[in-house]
This record gives C-alpha cells, sequence and structure tokens, in this order.
C-alpha cells in the first residue's frame, strides 16, 4: 500500500509540475501519465540493453519490425497507469489528498521525485543509449 501512495505521489508531483506551467494548464492530468510511462518505457529499455551487454546476447535488429516485447509491456504499462489515475478521475481524490500536506514534506518529496526523474534521464541517455553501439546483433 505505502508503494501504491509513493506511486501516487510521483503522479501528483508531475500534475503539480505541469498545472504550474503559465502556459499550457490544459490536460496536466494526461502529461502527467504520458511522462510516468516514458519513464518506465525508458527503465524497461535499460534493464534490457543491459542485460544484453552485461550476458553478451545479441539483440534482434529491428530494422523492419516492431520489438514484441516492448510492444506489450508498453500496453500493459500504459493500461494499468490509465486504470491507477485516470479512469473514473481517481487523480483528483489523491490530488487534494496530497495538497493538504505541509510544505516541509512537499519540498521533501518533491525532491525524491525528481532526484529520480533526474536519475533515470541521466542513466537511460548517458548510459544506456552508448551501450548500443557496443553490442551485438542478429538480423
Amino acid at each position: 500500500m505505502a508503494l501504491l501512495k509513493a506511486y501516487q505521489y510521483f503522479f501528483y508531483k508531475l500534475y503539480r509540475f505541469y498545472e504550474s506551467s503559465t502556459y499550457s494548464r490544459w490536460w496536466s492530468d494526461w502529461k502527467a501519465l504520458v511522462s510516468i510511462i516514458v519513464l518506465e518505457m525508458w527503465i524497461y529499455f535499460s534493464i534490457e540493453i543491459l542485460y544484453h551487454y552485461f550476458f553478451n546476447i545479441p539483440m534482434v535488429s529491428s530494422d523492419d519490425r516492431i520489438d514484441l516485447g516492448m510492444l506489450i509491456f508498453g500496453f500493459i504499462v500504459s493500461v494499468i497507469n490509465w486504470s491507477l489515475f485516470i479512469f473514473q478521475n481517481k487523480w483528483r481524490d489523491f490530488v487534494e489528498e496530497f495538497d493538504k500536506l505541509s510544505i516541509k514534506e512537499n519540498r521533501i518529496g518533491g525532491t525524491i521525485v525528481w532526484i529520480i526523474i533526474i536519475s533515470i534521464t541521466i542513466f537511460y541517455w548517458f548510459y544506456s543509449i552508448p551501450l548500443l553501439g557496443k553490442l551485438k546483433y542478429n538480423s
């Protein structure tokens, strides 16, 4: 249950980030959802790249076809996130709940959320993607 609360708080901080924008305050719930899905896909890609790199297993070249594992994972993650946040506007309940937190708790939580986001982004773009050039590929 605590993990679900943390996941909801993650969504909440992204939602509040998009709501604080002066130019695009529309669909902040969907933008937060898409951001979470993108971060989860980056984690999936990073794990897959590291798996192939460390175990010296050739990757299948996907020049002309879509990776079925990625497609299935993306679909499952999207459906789960949609049902947790968007379906029946569930996000509104926990946004109201987290709005009641103290400023100190929100700062600490926000710092943790942004450290996680920055870590995932750095790990994906500066560590995992460069490993793609070092992998073996099957066609």
